[in-house]
C-alpha cells in the first residue's frame, strides 16, 4: 500500500471509529478543512474518506455539506437484529474453537468488566473490548468483518446516555453470563446469552428514543 493509500485509509478508519463511536454527533457538520487541520493532513484524503463514509451510509450529504446520518428507528431495529444472529453465532463459534490460552484472556476480561465502574466512560471502550475479543475467538474472519461493518449504531456515548444506573448493572449482570458461559465452553448457553444481551440493549434504546 503506497503512502498515500495508507493515509486515506487512516483518516477513514479514525472518522469512521468517531462517528461509530458518537464522538462525532448525528446531523453533526463535517468540514474538510477542520477535519484536514485537526488530523493534520491535506484535503485529499479527507474527501476521499467522506466519500467512502457517504458510500456506507454513515454520513450524508445536505445542502451541499457532509453530516453525520442519523438513524431511523426501523434502521436502528435492522442493525441489532443482525448483530443478534451474527454475535450470537460469534459465541458459539468462540466456545468450540478458542484456545484454552484464548479463554484465560477472557476471563481476565471478565474480571476487569467485573470491577469496572459503570459510571466510567471508559465502559464504552470495555465494551467494545469485551464483544471484540468474543468476535476474534469464533477465528471466523468473514464473520468478524459482517459482524464490524454491522456495528453502525453501536454502545456509544449517545446511547449510553440513554443507560440509567439500574440499566447499567443489567447489562453488566448480562455480559457477565456471556462471559462466563464461553470460558465454560457452553456453545447453547453463550449463544443465548449474548441473543439475549443485544435484544435488551435495542428494547431500551427503542422505548427511550421514542
Amino acid at each position: 500500500m503506497d503512502v498515500a493509500r495508507r493515509r486515506t485509509d487512516e483518516v477513514y478508519q479514525r472518522l469512521r471509529a468517531e462517528i461509530i463511536r458518537g464522538d462525532l454527533r448525528p446531523r453533526e457538520a463535517l468540514s474538510e478543512i477542520e477535519i484536514a487541520e485537526r488530523l493534520h493532513v491535506s484535503r485529499t484524503p479527507v474527501r476521499e474518506s467522506l466519500q467512502r463514509l457517504d458510500s456506507e451510509g454513515l454520513i450524508t450529504s445536505h445542502r451541499r455539506r457532509w453530516i453525520v446520518y442519523e438513524h431511523t428507528t426501523d434502521e436502528i431495529r435492522e442493525i441489532y437484529e443482525v448483530r443478534t444472529a451474527l454475535e450470537g453465532y460469534s459465541a458459539r463459534l468462540a466456545c468450540r474453537r478458542a484456545t484454552d490460552a484464548e479463554l484465560a484472556g477472557l476471563a481476565e476480561l471478565r474480571t476487569e468488566a467485573a470491577n469496572a465502574d459503570l459510571e466510567s466512560d471508559k465502559r464504552i471502550d470495555l465494551n467494545e473490548h469485551l464483544h471484540d475479543s468474543i468476535l476474534r475467538l469464533a477465528h471466523n474472519e468473514t464473520l468478524l468483518k459482517q459482524a464490524r461493518t454491522s456495528r453502525l449504531f453501536f454502545f456509544n456515548r449517545g446511547v449510553a446516555r440513554l443507560y440509567t444506573p439500574a440499566d447499567l448493572r443489567v447489562s453488566a449482570q448480562q455480559h457477565e453470563l456471556l462471559l462466563d458461559a464461553v470460558c465454560r465452553r457452553d456453545a447453547a448457553g453463550a449463544e443465548q446469552a449474548a441473543r439475549e444481551h443485544i435484544e435488551y440493549a435495542l428494547e431500551l434504546i427503542l422505548r427511550k428514543l421514542h
